[in-house]
């Protein structure tokens, strides 16, 4: 039994992922070979492929917008363009992390974002603190003494460099220098698919033969060292998937010393596989979290449903246990880049779809009272969107607005006023202003200073519906918290339980409205007191500690919300 051997063709190795030392960077595996693996992976498992890339779709869906808006933020697309929105979310997907290069402005600021390809980056090694503080970026890692690493700072909240990158490399149990794809588990799987695919497609090419018995009838005469060089030669041509089979080689005395070579017709050998690949497919499915594999385009047997109905649930859940937490997770690591940028940081993403729907919608019946509601509601909406625009109350609220002289007041801040805003006593105290002038109390608001004018704009949905919006917008005036908290008989009839009146301030147009109040500080021209960079660094740059410590005075929150169902649309029911 000696002189006959099996020679299997392939074997399934998992890899190895290890953080390999070298000089000053760690890398994801032999020559960063880890990133390469999962992008194999993808390119070969048409499953693997085909949820991944709809994974990128629902990530980015429509795009980015501030939250209670339903239209893109632009002003973040000329710091992040879509592009590289899209392209970070999807290494964010496809490896477990990304990283974006950040560009310094003049001001200490940042002035551009870009994607920056996370396989082509080596992490620095930790300090003695266990921080790492520099990435190493190489064109190729395979060579990398053609391409000389590159070290690169790690953007830790402050633009010290004027090129830095932004890392986000969430917390993963067991690992410290890299993070993993959240579907690690189902690689090897992916692996399986596509070895199948090319078993069976060389297979076919191959005659459908099985493998081969290879005889050489003169074995007696040929030595063990001799056997094992034909041997090793024969696996270095025959082996792999690619060559669909195993072959059986025999040495022996006989047939006057012939080579014979036998086929081993198996006409149905690829099929043998095919519970293999049902399976690989649902483990697959099963390590991406998916719901539904329709939603991916995928047929499959699996039991989940198909109807209207059990794929808007399915499509509930893929986006709040799968999309949601991404998309929250993403936004949240752009925040303090989005801060120095003075840029809305309290944003989120507008979904691809809301829901899907039967060819033939079913007949809601509803409840006497429900319908009663909803019709009272409905009445109550028209109301304000028909209000009379030449209401005296209105007309009296639009005259107590102001347009601010910019040849005596400096622009320094202008965002949504759930931020801070200035408290008087500490202005004066950190610059020991002068007393605030007690003259033309109507134009002086309670969180002005002798220095600062703190004001109001109606911002939000550029194309307002409702002639209290339309009316407030187009005036294009700025007002203090006081004329609007105190407006009286403005949207007759929207207040509680049918009042005249109700705070503006808190829920600007009412029920359904898509506007918000925008915070606008000013600073007095000419002072000698505080320059503008002075203030600006006061307002914009304080950290979370210094700003608590500082005893700076907030907004409630509903004064920069629009209305949505997160607060009920403004409705007391």
């Amino acid at each position: 039994m000696d002189n006959i051997k099996l020679i299997q063709l392939s074997n399934y190795v998992k890899p190895t992922i290890k953080e390999k030392m070298g000089q000053k960077w760690v890398l994801n595996g032999d020559k960063n070979s880890f990133f390469d693996y999962v992008i194999d992976r993808k390119n070969g498992s048409p499953t693997n492929n085909a949820i991944i890339n709809t994974y990128h779709k629902l990530l980015f869906g429509k795009g980015i917008t501030i939250k209670g808006n339903d239209e893109v933020y632009e002003d973040l697309a000329e710091l992040f363009s879509k592009t590289d929105q899209r392209n970070a979310l999807n290494d964010f997907y496809d490896f477990g992390m990304y990283a974006l290069k950040l560009v310094r402005s003049v001001g200490g600021g940042v002035a551009k974002t870009k994607h920056f390809p996370i396989n082509k980056l080596g992490m620095g090694k930790a300090d003695k603190n266990g921080e790492i503080n520099e990435v190493f970026y190489c064109y190729d890692w395979n060579n990398p003494n053609k391409y000389k690493p590159v070290p690169i700072p790690i953007f830790k909240g402050k633009m010290t460099d004027k090129e830095m990158i932004l890392l986000h490399k969430p917390y993963q149990s067991g690992c410290f220098y890299y993070a993993m794809p959240s579907y690690l588990s189902g690689l090897q799987y992916a692996e399986i698919e596509e070895e199948i695919s090319n078993f069976s497609i060389n297979h076919i090419k191959n005659g459908l033969s099985f493998g081969y018995v290879i005889n050489f009838n003169n074995g007696g005469a040929v030595s063990n060292e001799q056997r094992n060089e034909i041997e090793r030669r024969i696996k270095d041509k025959l082996t792999g998937s690619s060559n669909a089979g195993k072959f059986i080689l025999s040495f022996n005395d006989g047939k006057e010393a012939e080579v014979t070579v036998t086929a081993l017709d198996v006409n149905d050998a690829h099929n043998q596989w095919e519970s293999l690949r049902d399976d690989a497919k649902y483990q697959i499915l099963t390590a991406h979290g998916v719901t539904s594999p329709l939603l991916f385009s995928i047929q499959n047997a699996t039991g989940f449903g198909s109807n209207a109905d059990e794929l808007n649930v399915a499509s509930k859940l893929l986006q709040d246990y799968q999309i949601a937490p991404r998309q929250e997770e993403f936004l949240d690591a752009l925040k303090p880049v989005l801060e120095l940028a003075n840029l809305e940081t309290d944003l989120e993403f507008i979904e691809l779809r809301d829901s899907y729907t039967d060819s033939e919608p079913k007949q809601v019946v509803k409840d006497e009272a429900v319908q009663d509601l909803e019709e009272e509601v409905e009445e109550r909406v028209e109301m304000s969107e028909d209000y009379n625009a030449d209401n005296v109350d209105l007309e009296n609220l639009i005259s107590q607005g102001e347009t601010i002289d910019l040849e005596e007041w400096e622009l320094l801040d202008d965002r949504r006023c759930d931020n801070m805003t200035l408290e008087e006593s500490m202005l004066n105290t950190l610059f020991q202003f002068a007393s605030v002038p007690k003259s033309d109390s109507r134009k002086r608001s309670e969180q002005d200073t002798s220095l600062f004018k703190i004001r109001y704009r109606y911002a939000g949905n550029p194309r307002p519906q409702r002639e209290f919006c339309k009316k407030i917008m187009s005036a294009n005036k700025v007002y203090r918290s006081e004329d609007l908290i105190n407006a009286k008989g403005v949207n007759k009839g929207f207040g509680l339980n049918g009042a005249d009146n109700y705070n503006i301030f808190l829920y600007k147009g009412g029920v359904n409205c898509k506007h918000f109040w925008q915070r606008v500080i000013y600073l007095k021209k000419g002072n000698n007191k505080i320059s503008v960079n002075q203030a600006r660094k006061m307002i914009l740059e304080l950290e979370p500690e210094d700003r608590a410590s500082a005893r700076w005075e907030q907004n409630p929150k509903e004064v920069a919300q629009v209305a949505s169902p997160s607060n009920n649309f403004w409705r007391v029911n």
